[in-house]
């Protein structure tokens, strides 16, 4: 696969992990997608190609993430073909690409 059609296939990954939280009755709000400027992130992390995405979520009318949802929204992500979940970046959501996620 391509990187574009990898990129492609991200973007509706995270636009149905996004519809399913919030058919869960979760907040979602979009953090660091594309960081162009190879300031904002670790050497070689994908959000520096388009393969990752930074989401904050919360309960309705809480002003801390809920790490419980996270938790539920990356076993969606785990079944919707995602990266595993890197427990200290539970608001990170990737694919791998050349071995990394």
């Amino acid at each position: 696969m391509k990187l574009g059609e990898a990129q492609e296939n991200f973007s509706v990954m995270i636009a149905k992990l996004i519809l399913w939280a919030d058919g869960q009755g979760y907040k979602v709000r979009m953090g660091e997608g594309y960081d162009d400027d190879n300031t904002g992130h670790m050497k070689g992390s994908l959000h520096y190609i388009k393969l990752a995405q930074d989401l904050f979520v919360y309960k309705p009318g809480a002003t801390e993430q809920d790490m419980e949802a996270h938790r539920r929204m990356h076993d969606c992500w785990d079944q919707l073909g995602g990266a595993p979940r890197i427990e200290k970046d539970m608001n990170h959501y990737s694919v791998k690409w050349e071995g990394r996620w």
